[in-house]
């Protein structure tokens, strides 16, 4: 399989600031021309959902296909998210799966583009759990009960 030129750069971009770590596709196929600094592991998405959790990777990069039923395909993303990496960049169907822009954005994710690829129209969503949700500002000894105490004891 090769990744469409889009999703090729999509895939750069996410790893613009990375250090060197481990990478997790899942697609039905594997692929070559992934970025070489990330040590790849390849799952179908299929076999994701099936094998036990292993590790937590610095990057997730999923290539859902058409033939996946929606159910399980949300089910892939949310475990890509919640459970297998700090980064994730999915790559979804848009004729395949009958989902309102609400469905990807409640996971959190956030549309990044949309191309096409081999005649199918493609989107790509993405999550970083660093940038998720920023600190409030509320957050801080500064609006406790006792901020005096702040630190010094623990109950």
């Amino acid at each position: 399989m090769m990744i469409a030129d889009a999703g090729h750069r999509l895939i750069q971009a996410a790893l613009q600031d990375a250090q060197p770590g481990s990478g997790l596709w899942v697609a039905e196929d594997a692929v070559n021309g992934l970025p070489t600094h990330l040590d790849w592991i390849w799952q179908t998405p299929v076999d994701l959902l099936q094998a036990p959790w292993s590790r937590r990777h610095d990057l997730a990069a999923a290539w859902l296909p058409a033939s996946l039923p929606a159910r399980q395909a949300l089910h892939v993303l949310s475990a890509l998210r919640d459970l297998h990496a700090r980064q994730l960049l999915a790559f979804i169907p848009v004729a395949a799966y009958d989902w309102h822009e609400d469905t990807l954005l409640g996971l959190g994710l956030q549309r990044q583009a949309r191309f096409e690829h081999e005649g199918q129209l493609y989107e790509a969503w993405s999550f970083d759990i660093r940038t998720y949700k920023a600190v409030p500002d509320w957050l801080n000894p500064k609006f406790w009960a006792n901020p005096e105490n702040w630190g010094k004891y623990r109950w």
